[in-house]
């Protein structure tokens, strides 16, 4: 059974990208990930959410933001990546998440769901910390 939650890192897929992306040393796929979602027509699934959302974790942890739930080993790893949280990937960051947020399955089965207050919590935090 998965794991599922109204914070970014209480579900297995964003746990799973930013592991894999350790795993791997792969820093550019922070921005690739976030590219895909912005540039992506339509509706973001939520699998594509839970990578992006990772992704602007990433960011933020990055930044000196981390959130409360970002997994602990990743984030004593992050400088291994060699990726700086520049103006620009902030920036396109904080444009995923405001897609994400405002149109995007996961918004839709969060509402469905009574979590939505929530989550939206959740998304505002990650701006926050995102926007500086």
């Amino acid at each position: 059974m998965g794991t599922w939650g109204t914070r970014n890192f209480e579900n297995d897929g964003s746990q799973d990208w930013v592991f894999e992306m350790m795993d791997n040393k792969d820093g550019g796929m922070v921005a690739d990930t976030l590219q895909f979602s912005l540039s992506k027509d339509g509706v973001l699934d939520t699998s594509e959410c839970e990578d992006a959302l990772a992704a602007a974790e990433v960011v933020a942890a990055l930044s000196g933001r981390a959130s409360d739930d970002f997994p602990e080993d990743p984030l004593d790893h992050l400088d291994s990546l060699n990726l700086l949280a520049t103006p620009a990937l902030r920036k396109l960051a904080i444009s995923v998440v405001e897609k994400i947020r405002t149109t995007s399955e996961m918004k839709e089965v969060r509402t469905e769901e009574g979590q939505y207050e929530s989550w939206d919590a959740v998304m505002a935090d990650l701006l926050k910390r995102l926007n500086f």
